[in-house]
């Protein structure tokens, strides 16, 4: 006859027969077992001696059609309101390529002014000493 130990949470019990262990075992499903054949302890529930037939929960209840219903509704708005973001976040995408094509352009052009400016500037200071140059001259050739 086989005699079982159990260990369960540091307590030990045994050696139990067969019937005595079954029915320990009903009572303490998440035991620990032994018997001299076996190198190490081993949970009841990999012990085929021990297996038992477990009743399953009850099923759900069914759920209330009006819950469902108001479910489908926010869901319904939720994809509603997930659409316009979409839409918007398109509108935003294509107002952020037309304002960096705008802001390049303004950089462009204003670079081009720069340059325009500078050699403008550039005409005047030269105009300007060709004048003094020239006006020295006279006052030179008069005294």
């Amino acid at each position: 006859m086989k005699e079982w130990y159990f260990s369960n949470n540091g307590e030990l019990n045994g050696p139990l027969g067969l019937a005595e262990s079954i029915k320990y075992v009903k009572t303490n499903p998440n035991t620990y077992a032994w018997h001299p054949s076996y190198a190490y302890w081993m949970p009841v529930s990999d012990i085929a001696d021990f297996e038992m037939t477990i009743t399953p929960p009850p099923s759900p209840i069914e759920i209330p059609l009006d819950l469902i219903e108001s479910f489908l509704v926010k869901e319904k708005e939720l994809n509603t309101a997930l659409s316009r973001i979409e839409t918007t976040l398109q509108v935003i995408g294509v107002s952020m390529s037309d304002l960096d094509r705008d802001t390049i352009s303004c950089k462009n052009k204003t670079q081009n002014l720069n340059e325009q400016v500078k050699a403008t500037i550039r005409a005047v200071n030269e105009q300007y000493e060709a004048l003094q140059k020239a006006l020295a001259g006279v006052s030179s050739s008069h005294t």
